[in-house]
């Protein structure tokens, strides 16, 4: 058992992602909130007799990791999340030095394979099968764009790692453009709108299977994608109003820049799910709305992500 005589300090870990099974990081995260820890079912025996005590032994049938994971945006590292969380990802030809790589969800059932690597002052791991369930984007006036993601992976084994940063492109509220059309070839033109906060939520929730024979290498089998969001904006207009009474279909994309580099979102088929108006009588009146993005089938897809950055390819190295 690893001791160390000083309590740790948790900005001392690093957190890296890799594409394939026990390899590498091929990126360092630059991470807010990390709490990725040992996870177990346990089985109890129930076999004591001549006693009123239950419960004589136990041992442990299943072990993971799972926690957390999130972070400040950044354009390259963020792609490694886009890829494990939505499953394929297909790049383009570079311009003026940024290549565009467009994120789709994949139909397949497990993530790509992608290595967690977790290096503390105390030990330093490998996790397989790397599986991100959720992925919340929130962006709020004045701050930094972030992200919160929901991740799983093997319980992992003993490695080597040398940490490397890279300087990468952040995103601000101020580099944030919002707009929305009654369809997609509508928005370009389309004004920005005048968004306080936005969040932007990806959901494809997995299963871990323990198959017979071991207790530690697990797949995690993933179920449906959704994608949702809230805007809060002022309420100006009942156009608010009659988007959610009408169940009124249209296109709405995010848009960050910084330099040339860019990350977005297009949904061409939102519809408001809930609205709400607040009610202070003292403050001015708000509209926190609720959306939910459907799968649009003349495109193929619900929602799309689009990064451009100076990384050539997301594959393995």
């Amino acid at each position: 058992m690893a001791t160390n005589p000083n309590p740790d300090i948790a900005r001392r870990n690093y957190i890296g992602i890799g594409i394939g099974n026990n390899v590498a990081a091929q990126t360092w995260i630059r991470w807010l909130d990390e709490d990725v820890r040992p996870m177990t079912e346990v089985i109890e025996n129930d076999s004591a007799m001549g006693v009123v005590e239950e419960i004589n032994d136990s041992e442990v049938a299943a072990k993971w990791v799972e926690g957390n994971l999130g972070g400040k945006i950044t354009v390259q590292s963020f792609g490694f999340i886009l890829l494990n969380h939505y499953g394929a990802v297909s790049t383009g030809t570079a311009v003026s030095g940024k290549y565009p790589h467009t994120f789709s969800v994949s139909q397949l059932a497990v993530a790509p394979v992608m290595t967690y690597i977790r290096k503390t002052p105390l030990s330093t791991k490998r996790h397989n099968k790397l599986t991100i369930d959720t992925l919340e984007i929130t962006a709020e006036e004045k701050a930094y764009v972030t992200y919160s993601s929901a991740i799983k992976a093997t319980i992992g084994t003993e490695s080597t790692e040398t940490p490397a940063f890279i300087t990468e492109s952040e995103f601000q509220a101020k580099n944030i453009v919002v707009k929305e059309a009654s369809t997609a070839a509508a928005l370009s033109a389309a004004d920005p709108k005048r968004v306080i906060s936005f969040k932007l939520n990806s959901e494809r929730p997995s299963e871990a299977e323990f198959t017979l024979g071991n207790d530690d290498d697990p797949d995690f089998y993933r179920q449906t994608f959704k994608a949702n969001g809230e805007m809060v904006v002022n309420y100006q207009d009942t156009a608010v109003d009659d988007e959610l009474v009408n169940n009124t279909i249209r296109a709405m994309s995010i848009t960050m820049t910084n330099g040339t580099d860019e990350l977005s979102f297009t949904m061409t088929k939102v519809k408001t799910r809930e609205l709400e108006r607040s009610s202070d009588k003292n403050e001015k009146v708000t509209a926190t709305i609720q959306f939910i993005a459907e799968y649009d089938a003349t495109v193929g897809r619900a929602i799309q992500p689009l990064l451009k950055n100076a990384r050539a390819s997301y594959t393995a190295a």
